[in-house]
């Protein structure tokens, strides 16, 4: 699977990133499929973080997330950011997909490179086994 998304839509991850911090950003993501089983992106939606402790979780304001879940035929998965972590899933995301992995097919963490100590967006499919959800890093390509 190759997950695409335009250098604009990018952007405004990045841009959600660092104006969420210290806390965690979170939001929608918005795009098809394609019968190579290829996803485009075409928009993100951010959502405010109503988590108790927004600087170590996220959670979506439910109201948005109902609302979109109800009315978005092209809602594919959801974004969240780390502001001091790695791009990677930490075991509570993991833990927290099992009650949702069923409603999506995307899942985006933006976070710091520790080798680089820059941005960066990582990219995962949800993945149904036997017993839940999990997460597979597949490839981001920015157009």
């Amino acid at each position: 699977m190759i997950i695409r998304m335009t250098a604009e839509t990018y952007e405004q991850i990045k841009k959600h990133f660092h104006t969420s911090r210290p806390f965690e950003g979170c939001g929608l993501l918005l795009g098809t499929s394609s019968i190579d089983d290829s996803v485009d992106i075409h928009s993100i939606i951010p959502v405010k973080n109503v988590a108790a402790e927004p600087n170590h979780h996220f959670e979506l304001e439910p109201e948005v997330w109902v609302h979109h879940l109800l009315t978005s035929p092209d809602l594919i998965g959801l974004y969240h950011t780390h502001p001091i972590s790695a791009p990677l899933p930490s075991a509570e995301d993991l833990q927290n997909l099992q009650s949702y992995g069923q409603l999506m097919r995307i899942y985006l963490i933006a976070g710091i490179d520790p080798n680089e100590q820059q941005l960066e967006v990582k990219a995962y499919e949800v993945i149904k086994q036997e017993h839940g959800y999990r997460l597979r890093h597949v490839a981001l390509c920015v157009t």
